[in-house]
């Protein structure tokens, strides 16, 4: 069965995520942030493939 996200997850998620990056301040932080984002999507569509 597939799991259709709500308007309000998705809104905390761009949340989240716009958190993350308003706290960077040079664009070294910006592409750790980057790397960070995709680590935990990864993490998160392994975790629902098992």
């Amino acid at each position: 069965m597939e799991n259709e996200m709500t308007d309000k997850q998705m809104e905390v998620i761009l949340n989240l995520v716009a958190d993350k990056f308003a706290a960077c301040k040079t664009i070294e932080e910006v592409r750790e942030a980057i790397e960070q984002v995709r680590e935990m999507a990864a993490k998160d569509k392994r975790t629902k493939q098992d």
